[in-house]
């Protein structure tokens, strides 16, 4: 049989047994040459992830050690915003995001001074405009960070309220990411069960009342429900 390559019209007598032992060792070079792209590629991602981790660490660090409330309020929120994600269907891929997301989305409260956070007494207007800045802070120092993506929105959006009358950009209803108002309902909570220096918390019953209370006004009616399911099976019976 004779084989003519692709466009040589006068090539001579080419066996197909030739043909076949050429094409097969450039599939083997291909192989080795993807081989090594795919080595390069996992190295790569490996160290991008390894580099973001330190990045994340330290942000968490340098927050604990300026706002131990912070610290603690973010392992809390983490657990829970887990647990009610899962209600909400999150698959894999998101529920990484919101553990991620859930770490950080306080982070912008580096910016603000150790008087305002640590004040034993309610806060001035001047002062809860310094808070209302973190979100927007938070968000600049981590939008830079490709591997951080999916912890942009649990960032920034937190603080957006269902009817409007939340920050930083006053975002309303479905307008506002679920990411934010997934972290919105379970930042209410923990804030008003938590102990602050001003205060004491309130019961954990009080607490879902008071998400019901607001819900569909300041709170996502269908999160709500879904993060009261999570709670009580979180919380053993008795």
């Amino acid at each position: 049989m004779k084989v003519i390559l692709p466009g040589d019209s006068h090539a001579g007598p080419f066996r197909t047994e030739d043909h076949t032992s050429v094409l097969d060792a450039q599939l083997r070079q291909y192989a080795l040459e993807i081989g090594t792209l795919y080595r390069r590629s996992e190295q790569q991602r490996s160290e991008l992830e390894a580099a973001t981790l330190a990045v994340v660490n330290a942000f968490i660090i340098a927050l604990g050690a300026h706002d131990p409330y912070t610290r603690d309020h973010t392992s809390r929120v983490q657990h829970l915003a887990l647990a009610t994600a899962r209600l909400l269907d999150f698959d894999d891929g998101r529920l990484e995001d919101v553990r991620l997301g859930s770490v950080l989305h306080d982070i912008g409260k580096i910016s603000v001074s150790d008087s305002i956070l640590r004040k034993p007494a309610r806060l001035s207007e001047q002062e809860y405009e310094d808070i209302r800045r973190h979100p927007s802070v938070g968000w600049l120092m981590i939008e830079s960070f490709p591997a951080l993506q999916g912890a942009r929105n649990y960032v920034l959006y937190h603080h957006e309220r269902w009817d409007g009358s939340g920050y930083p950009h006053g975002l309303k209803g479905d307008a506002i990411p679920i990411e934010g108002r997934l972290l919105a309902v379970v930042d209410a909570y923990d804030a008003m069960t938590s102990d602050r220096s001003y205060r004491p918390g309130r019961p954990p019953a009080e607490a879902v009342q008071e998400l019901l209370r607001v819900s569909g006004t300041q709170l996502d009616p269908q999160v709500v429900q879904a993060f009261i399911a999570a709670l009580r099976r979180e919380t053993p019976p008795g």
